[in-house]
C-alpha cells in the first residue's frame, strides 16, 4: 500500500498550489510598492558609500563632518520609505539573477565615483 493515496495526493497538491499562489500574490503585492530600478541602484550605491565612510579612518573627521556621516539618512535623502526599501529588497532576493545584475551596476557606479575622486 502506497502512503500517498489519491486522496492524500490531491490534498498535498492542493496545499502546494495554495502556498505557491499565496507566495506569488504576496510578491505581486510587494511589487506594487517597489522602488524604480535606477533609483534603487542609486540607493544601494549610497548605502555602500556611507558604509565605506563609516569603516574608513573617521578619526580624522572633526565634529560636523563626523556627525554628517552618522546622520546621513539614505532613504530620506532619496525620498523612499523603509517599507518601499524592504519590499524592493524582498523582490530582488526572490529574483537573484536580477539582483546580481543590479549589484553589478551598483559596483560600476561606485567605480565611476572612485575614478572621479582620484
Amino acid at each position: 500500500m502506497c502512503w500517498l493515496s489519491k486522496k492524500n495526493a490531491a490534498v498535498l497538491f492542493s496545499g502546494m498550489f495554495l502556498l505557491l499562489a499565496c507566495e506569488s500574490e504576496s510578491i505581486e503585492q510587494a511589487s506594487s510598492n517597489l522602488i524604480e530600478r535606477d533609483k534603487f541602484i542609486e540607493i544601494m550605491k549610497d548605502y555602500a558609500l556611507v558604509e565605506s565612510m563609516l569603516n574608513s579612518n573617521t578619526a580624522n573627521a572633526n565634529g560636523p563632518a563626523f556627525d554628517s556621516i552618522y546622520n546621513f539618512d539614505v532613504l530620506k535623502e532619496n525620498e523612499v520609505t523603509k517599507s518601499q526599501y524592504d519590499s524592493t529588497l524582498v523582490y530582488y532576493t526572490a529574483h537573484p539573477d536580477e539582483f546580481k545584475e543590479l549589484m553589478d551596476e551598483v559596483l560600476e557606479k561606485l567605480n565611476i565615483e572612485m575614478a572621479k575622486r582620484n
